[in-house]
């Protein structure tokens, strides 16, 4: 039998092209491994720990199963509530609808920072716990953001880019949402890296591609009719890379425009596999799973909390593509 949450990512992914709006809920049985503190495994089982995420995306995946296994292992009711599409109005709606009903924590990936400030203080002063995991809402009275750091990531990918690039050329930036606080710091660390790595380097366009693969594909094909002579795209969103991949590709480029971006979707690896893709950044998303109950655990608990835990990030090309899970479910199971 499959469990809850997996039963939930199964409707996600079936939903994801119908945009119906989607409420999931699993309950996990408790657990006698209950988290070592002041907490009893009695009231981790009255616990209800709620993620939200920007909308229905396949990248979530991995961050629902790490929260799924921590609930089980702790013995906590988790519940995945996604909107149906990145939309800040939406996610604050499904925010709402949390706090009337009381849960005991939230997690969210931000849409939007300045955008959830109101909804965050209401959950905040009804007594729930709010983190965010994956993009930070840093305005808010969220108690920590857990997931990678977004600027050092998007600097690092941006001194890579430059040298695939030799040094040289112009390239386009494809990101899903110009109000979402991570998208922006990996864009703002990748131009940074791009300047001081060459000068002569130019980034001709940073396009808003809403976080869809079908509109990433639409500004992929309006980007290079614009710029015919483009060196290379690269995507600070998920979606970004396997759409200007299927782009290249379609227009016999391969080799000629560069492609590289964030996350390991099935078709970025595919990308990489068969040179459309040149890297793609690898962030750590199921221990963002993971370690959103423990911290919601920890604020129940009135433990304090660091207000950033950096989950890390792996480059993935070539030399590392059948090898880079293996080492990074190594890194989890030892610190996890």
């Amino acid at each position: 039998m499959r469990s809850p949450l997996k039963v939930c990512a199964s409707i996600l992914m079936t939903l994801l092209l119908g945009g119906t709006p989607l409420f999931c809920r699993g309950v996990a049985e408790p657990s006698d491994a209950a988290r070592s503190d002041s907490t009893t495994p009695a009231v981790h089982r009255q616990l209800s720990f709620v993620m939200v995420p920007k909308g229905i995306h396949p990248y979530f995946e991995p961050v629902y199963r790490g929260f799924e296994d921590a609930a089980a292992r702790y013995g906590v009711v988790a519940e995945v509530n996604a909107p149906p599409r990145f939309d800040v109005a939406l996610q604050v709606k499904v925010i709402e609808d949390l706090i009337a009903r009381g849960v005991s924590g939230i997690a969210i990936s931000a849409n939007d920072d300045q955008g959830l400030v109101a909804v965050i203080h209401e959950a905040v002063q009804a007594g729930i716990k709010v983190i965010t995991f994956d993009a930070p809402a840093p305005s808010s009275e969220a108690l920590t953001y857990i997931g990678t750091d977004n600027q050092a990531a998007g600097y690092a990918a941006g001194k890579r880019m430059a040298k695939a690039m030799g040094g040289m050329g112009s390239i386009g930036i494809l990101q899903g949402g110009l109000d979402a606080t991570n998208l922006n710091l990996r864009t703002q660390g990748f131009k940074r890296a791009l300047a001081e790595a060459s000068s002569r380097i130019t980034v001709v366009s940073v396009v808003d591609e809403g976080g869809d693969f079908a509109e990433s594909v639409n500004k992929t094909e309006t980007l290079l009719a614009e710029h015919p002579d483009l060196s290379a795209i690269f995507s600070v969103s998920a979606e970004g890379a396997p759409a200007a991949s299927a782009v290249v590709k379609r227009q016999a480029k391969t080799g000629r425009v560069l492609v590289a971006g964030f996350d390991d979707l099935g078709d970025t690896l595919q990308g990489i596999r068969d040179g459309s893709v040149a890297f793609c950044v690898v962030q750590n998303t199921y221990k963002m799973g993971w370690l959103s109950v423990e911290q919601l655990l920890d604020a129940v608990g009135g433990r304090p909390m660091p207000r950033i835990i950096d989950t890390g990030a792996v480059f993935v090309d070539r030399s590392n593509i059948d090898t880079y899970k293996a080492a990074m479910e190594a890194d989890n199971s030892g610190k996890l």
